[in-house]
């Protein structure tokens, strides 16, 4: 038996996914070529871009298009945001018919559109709302469902239990808790104790009771609890190593952490959590990677223009960790077509060692706010 928590399966409602560690929805960032990557680097559980209920109910071109699957995509989950109930319903009908396996309901969204317009984190400052969209979301589908939310809209109005408890009376299967508010940027440190509050509703739990189960065999006890537990609860925020999973399991009792900015640049995360040992990444192994991405941008959407600019934000967040990656970032702006960028990363590799071990790096400092 793998003594690494995160190896171990674990089941949201009828499904069950091979580990705890998942990907976050991300905004203009897991596409299929993305998801690829990240799935092939033990991703247990990926999902489609963040979708608007209203877009796809008018049957968006480009919002359909977000909603496309690859063949190689044995789970997939699917997300939407928005606060009319009769919307919600509407398009989580849509998406169990399309044969997503589990569906989200975004209530953490941050992003001031999304906010202005009644969605994600807003319906935080709405309870009866939020019990209303899920009663409608649950009424939709058979399928798993589950809600991605916050602590709460302010520090000053922390709501992380009341939600988590109108997500267990909606009979959703699976809760994943971002440690801030939204008023909170991403200079502020995940409060573990707050996603610990929310944890502790999951699970039925009082902290007493959460203490002495941890002082015990932890696998063991776990996989026990969670075939009882009416939630699976998931932490997210500032999951950049295994190291700060691992502090987020120990310190709220969460079943399994969603990446989020941590796999920009690095999906190489994956891996590491759930074999439980530090990646020592190689330049040669870097390139054959970032090859493959490649790969599978032009497999997607072709060799075009609009391909190479959609892969750019990918090739920056790839480029660091190695002596010369801030002159290979200037250049990859330069660039419009995928060949001329596999030609760039080749060349920027024959001035190094193959064996060239890369520096932890991540997108924790770049400017992208994650869903």
């Amino acid at each position: 038996m793998n003594s690494n928590p995160f190896a171990l399966p674990i089941k949201i409602g009828t499904l069950e996914i091979p580990g705890r560690v998942i990907l976050a929805p991300l905004a203009g960032i897991t596409d299929i070529p993305f998801r690829r990557i990240c799935q092939e680097m033990g991703a247990a559980l990926t999902y489609i871009e963040m979708i608007s209920a209203v877009a796809l109910n008018y049957e968006n071109r480009r919002t359909l298009e977000m909603a496309r699957r690859h063949a190689s995509e044995k789970i997939l989950g699917a997300q939407l945001e928005g606060n009319d109930p009769v919307a919600i319903a509407r398009t989580v009908k849509t998406f169990d018919s399309m044969g997503f396996d589990t569906i989200d309901i975004n209530m953490g969204c941050p992003v001031r559109k999304v906010v202005n317009a009644g969605g994600g984190s807003s319906l935080l400052r709405y309870p009866d709302l939020i019990s209303r969209i899920l009663d409608a979301a649950r009424a939709a589908t058979t399928r798993p469902l589950s809600v991605k939310y916050r602590l709460g809209f302010t520090r000053e109005t922390v709501s992380v239990e009341d939600t988590t408890r109108r997500a267990q009376a909606a009979g959703l299967q699976m809760v994943t808790i971002h440690g801030r508010t939204r008023s909170e940027d991403y200079s502020k440190p995940v409060d573990l104790a707050g996603i610990k509050q929310g944890i502790l509703t999951a699970h039925n739990l009082s902290e007493q009771e959460q203490q002495q189960q941890q002082q015990q065999q932890q696998e063991q006890i776990q996989l026990l609890r969670h075939q009882q537990q009416p939630l699976t609860a998931f932490g997210n925020g500032n999951i950049f190593s295994l190291s700060d999973a691992q502090k987020m399991m120990q310190e709220t009792g969460c079943d399994g952490v969603m990446v989020s900015r941590g796999a920009l640049g690095n999906p190489w995360i994956f891996r590491e959590i759930t074999k439980g040992a530090p990646e020592q990444v190689t330049l040669e192994e870097w390139l054959k990677v970032v090859l493959r991405h490649l790969n599978y941008q032009e497999e997607t959407y072709g060799d075009t223009q609009t391909a190479a600019v959609l892969m750019r934000k990918h090739l920056l967040w790839y480029a660091k960790g190695f002596p010369g990656t801030k002159t290979l970032r200037c250049e990859i702006c330069k660039h419009n077509s995928l060949q001329e960028m596999r030609n760039l990363f080749r060349d920027f590799c024959k001035n190094h060692p193959a064996d060239l071990v890369r520096i932890h790096a991540t997108a924790h400092d770049d400017h992208y706010i994650s869903q």
